[in-house]
C-alpha cells in the first residue's frame, strides 16, 4: 500500500473514531527524528513521515518535537493550507489543552518634548512668514519704482495690509530687491507639488488569503534539468498579483486522492501585470512538484492562494542585507533584489552568495548579473559551485566561514542575513554566522531576527 493511500485511510478512520487523548508527558516521549510528535492548538500530530517534506527543513520540526509548538507555529505565520497538510498526521488530542491567545501588539508612542511640539506646530506660521517676507519688499519696491502695472498677473497676491506701505527710494537697491521679490512670487506660483506615490508592491490584487483561485498555465520553459519556469495568466492583462515583497503563494492539487499544497516564491511581482511567474525544481519523487507540476501542459489550471509568509520587505528594513542561497532557494532572494534595485529611492546594500553544483545549474543568471552590472551600489554577486572550468571567475567548494566573511557584511544592528536553500547548507551557514558574531536565530524565523530563514 502506498504512503498516500495509508494517509487517506488514516484520515477516514479519524472521522469515524474518537481520537485518543494524550498528556504533555506522553507527547514528550516522542522527541527524536525517528519519532516526532508535537502539539498544535490542542491537537497531537505524529510528523515523523512529514519531516523530509517540510519546506523549512526537518531540523526545525525536530527542535520542537515532544512539546506544545503552538506559539512557534503561530509566530511563523502559517495559513490554512498548513493545517490541511497536517491533518493526515493527526493522532490524538491534548488532555486539558489551553486555548491559545495571540499576544497583543505593543504600540510605541513617541513622546515629544515641549520644544519639539512648539517647533512642529509653528512650521505653518514660518511658511506664511517666509511668503510674506518675500511679498513685503515686492510691493514696497513695485510701489516706489512704479512697476506694478508690469506684473498685474500676480498683484492679487499682495495682502491688502501691505498696500499702504511707503518706503525710501534707492535705484540699485530697489532694482535688486524687485528682481528678488519677483523671483519669490514666481517661485510660489510655479513650485512643483510633492507627489506621494503608493508602493506598487503593497497593492491588493488577485490573491485571496482564505481561498484558492484557478489560473491557467500559458508558458512552461525548462531552464535546467528538472527546473522549469511556469507562467500563469491573471484574469486580465492589467491585473496585479497582490503579493508583498518577501512573501509567497500556495499551490494546491489533488494527488492520489489526497489534497497536497506547497509554497513557492514567484520571480514576478506587482509591477508585472497580467501574469505570475515561478521557477520551480520538480523533483522526480516530489509529491506536488514531481507528480503534478512537472506534468502540467499549456492551458491546465492551477489553484493559488496567498499571500503567505513572515517576511514582508519594505524600504528601510535595514542598511545592509547579506544573502546565502542554494539552488531554487534563489527565488525569494531574487524577488527582494529586484525590488531594491528597481526602486531608485532604496539605498539598501545587498550582497549575495549563490551556491550550486555546477555553472550550468545557476538559475536566473542573466537577470542577476544584469542587476549587479547596472546597480553596483545596491547589489554585489558571488557564485559558489562544486566544480568549475579553469577560467571560472568565482568560488568553488563549500560556503564556509571564510566565504561568508569575504562576501557578506559583518554583524551590526543595521544588518540582516537571509538564507534559503537545502537544509544542510542552511544549518551549516547558521552555525558559521553565529561564530562570526551574528545573533543566533530562533527555531521559527521572525522579521526581527538578525538571521532570517525563508
Amino acid at each position: 500500500m502506498s504512503v498516500p493511500e495509508t494517509k487517506e485511510l488514516k484520515a477516514e478512520w479519524k472521522t469515524e473514531t474518537v481520537l485518543p487523548e494524550y498528556t504533555l508527558k506522553d507527547v514528550a516521549a516522542h522527541n527524536t527524528k525517528g519519532d516526532t510528535w508535537m502539539v498544535i492548538h490542542g491537537q497531537v500530530f505524529d510528523l515523523t513521515e512529514y519531516l523530509q517534506d517540510h519546506p523549512g527543513g526537518a531540523d526545525i520540526l525536530v527542535d520542537v518535537a515532544g512539546t506544545d509548538a503552538t506559539t512557534d507555529y503561530e509566530d511563523v505565520g502559517h495559513s490554512e493550507d498548513a493545517r490541511e497538510i497536517m491533518q493526515p498526521f493527526l493522532v490524538g488530542t491534548l488532555k486539558d489543552a489551553q486555548q491559545y491567545v495571540r499576544p497583543k501588539a505593543v504600540r510605541v508612542v513617541s513622546q515629544k518634548s515641549s520644544t519639539e511640539v512648539a517647533s512642529s506646530s509653528s512650521s505653518p506660521i514660518k511658511a506664511i512668514a517666509c511668503a510674506l517676507g518675500g511679498l513685503i519688499p515686492a510691493y514696497y519696491i513695485l510701489n516706489r519704482v512704479n512697476l506694478t502695472n508690469r506684473i498685474n498677473a500676480v498683484s492679487h497676491l499682495i495682502p491688502h495690509q501691505l498696500k499702504g506701505l511707503k518706503l525710501p527710494h534707492g535705484g540699485f537697491i530697489n532694482g535688486f530687491l524687485a528682481a528678488s521679490a519677483i523671483s519669490t512670487v514666481i517661485g510660489v506660483l510655479v513650485a512643483p507639488k510633492k507627489v506621494i506615490r503608493a508602493d506598487p508592491h503593497l497593492t491588493r490584487g488577485f490573491l485571496e488569503p482564505q481561498q484558492y483561485q484557478r489560473l491557467p498555465l500559458v508558458e512552461k520553459t525548462e531552464l535546467a534539468t528538472n527546473v522549469f519556469k511556469f507562467v500563469f495568466a491573471l484574469p486580465t492583462a492589467q491585473a496585479v498579483l497582490g503579493l508583498p515583497i518577501g512573501q509567497h503563494v500556495a499551490i494546491r492539487a489533488e494527488i492520489d486522492g489526497t489534497s497536497v499544497s506547497r509554497s513557492y516564491t514567484p520571480t514576478s511581482n506587482n509591477v508585472d501585470r497580467g501574469r505570475i511567474e515561478l521557477v520551480i525544481k520538480c523533483y522526480p519523487d516530489g509529491l506536488l512538484s514531481g507528480k503534478y507540476l512537472a506534468n502540467l501542459t499549456i492551458g491546465d489550471e492551477v489553484e493559488f492562494r496567498g499571500p503567505k509568509g513572515s517576511m514582508r520587505y519594505s524600504k528601510g528594513l535595514c542598511r545592509k542585507i547579506g544573502m546565502v542561497a542554494g539552488g531554487t532557494g534563489i527565488t525569494p532572494m531574487y524577488q527582494l533584489i529586484r525590488a531594491i534595485c528597481e526602486n531608485d529611492t532604496d539605498t539598501t546594500e545587498v550582497s549575495l552568495v549563490y551556491a550550486n553544483r555546477s555553472e550550468a545549474d545557476i538559475l536566473l543568471r542573466e537577470e542577476l548579473e544584469r542587476f549587479a552590472r547596472l546597480y553596483p551600489q545596491n547589489f554585489k554577486l558571488w557564485y559558489m559551485v562544486d566544480e568549475a572550468e579553469e577560467d571560472w571567475a568565482y568560488g568553488t567548494g563549500y560556503v564556509d566561514q571564510a566565504v561568508l566573511t569575504a562576501h557578506l557584511p559583518g554583524p551590526s544592528l543595521d544588518t540582516k542575513i537571509m538564507l534559503c536553500g537545502p537544509p544542510g547548507m542552511v544549518n551549516a551557514t547558521k552555525k558559521n554566522l553565529v561564530a562570526m558574531g551574528f545573533e543566533k536565530p530562533g527555531v521559527v524565523s521572525k522579521m526581527t531576527d538578525q538571521i532570517f530563514c525563508f
